[in-house]
């Protein structure tokens, strides 16, 4: 009887463990899904993004006096903006946890008072546990982020640093490489680093501007600025699609791995209870042959 229990236990486990399987198996494909569409947008404004850096390039070098204040940077730094990215949810590996590290990391060696902007629900509750109250969180963004929307929080930043609020802005993302490799990184966002040194390898280009080079370069910065916080926000959407669907591939071959272990434990128990009732049923007939 012991042994027909046993047998059910192990049924109902198998059951159980082929239910998690497809939900993992779903999962994984509705991220592979999102990953091959934010893939296609963060390829599609990367070469955009290489170009409005490029044509800045050449217009910072040709600026005489570049004194634009979003280029100047301050003369004491005591207050930094930090935006960490992170993800709304978990069943993602190592990417919240190893983006909270390098967070971490990252603002104890700055040592600065900081004020935090937080996106994804993850880098909320990593500030709450930081003790730290976020100037602004942004929570549950669509995979296809308006640009009205990226306009917004682009624009708040730059306020932030005009009115003197912040002395520094520094985005905290994951680089997307590909589906197997992002790494948490970071880009000063404000002040923007003058293009100095590429600047002095085009000095012998002779490249002419109509209208002036300072007034493109007035109208030319707000939108570098918003496609370069457009382009770190795809890199770590992608980096988080990547590593869910990987996690989930993971949970999907370990749940078959543990099927298949179970099924040879299942069919051994109910071959011993086999074996034990052919006994018996021998072990009575010769008792009555006795």
């Amino acid at each position: 009887m012991a042994a027909l229990g046993n047998v059910r236990a192990i049924r109902r486990k198998i059951r159980a463990v082929n239910n998690i399987k497809k939900i993992t198996r779903a999962m994984q494909m509705v991220s592979a899904a999102k990953l091959r569409k934010v893939q296609e947008r963060l390829m599609a404004i990367r070469p955009y993004a290489d170009k409005i850096r490029d044509l800045l390039e050449r217009m910072a070098g040709q600026v005489a006096e570049l004194r634009h204040p979003l280029f100047t940077p301050r003369p004491q730094v005591q207050r930094v903006a930090y935006v960490v990215m992170m993800a709304d949810k978990g069943l993602c590996g190592s990417y919240n946890s190893n983006m909270a590290r390098y967070a971490l990391r990252f603002t104890t060696e700055k040592g600065k008072p900081y004020v935090p902007t937080a996106i994804g629900r993850k880098a909320v509750e990593f500030f709450r546990k930081q003790a730290a109250q976020t100037r602004d969180s942004h929570v549950q963004l669509p995979t296809e982020v308006p640009f009205t929307q990226i306009q917004r929080m682009t624009r708040a930043l730059v306020q932030a640093f005009e009115s003197g609020e912040v002395d520094e802005v520094h985005l905290l993302f994951t680089r997307y490489v590909n589906a197997m490799t992002f790494t948490p990184g970071s880009v000063r966002f404000l002040p923007i680093e003058p293009p100095a040194k590429r600047a002095e390898e085009r000095s012998e280009e002779q490249v002419l501007f109509e209208p002036q080079p300072k007034m493109i370069l007035e109208a030319l910065l707000p939108r570098y600025m918003e496609v370069t916080f457009h382009r770190l926000l795809l890199e770590s959407f992608s980096s988080e699609h990547a590593a869910r669907m990987n996690a989930m591939q993971n949970a999907t071959k370990n749940a078959k791995d543990l099927i298949d272990s179970l099924t040879l434990t299942y069919n051994k128990a109910r071959q011993a209870g086999i074996t034990k009732e052919l006994l018996d049923i021998v072990g009575g007939a010769e008792a009555l042959k006795g």
